[in-house]
């Protein structure tokens, strides 16, 4: 359970930033932030990469 919130957390909290406009002058690329995020949480859960 500590797991699943833990990456919905993270997941949730990225999304709300950009739903809502948050990241707009944050960052040029949101979805390269997203995609940094995503690879950065399953390397921290140790998750072999796609082949």
């Amino acid at each position: 359970m500590a797991l699943a919130l833990h990456i919905w957390g993270r997941l949730h909290g990225l999304v709300s930033l950009e739903i809502y406009g948050h990241l707009r002058g944050q960052t040029a690329s949101p979805e390269k932030l997203f995609q940094e995020e995503l690879t950065h949480l399953v390397r921290a859960l140790g998750i072999p990469p796609a082949a």
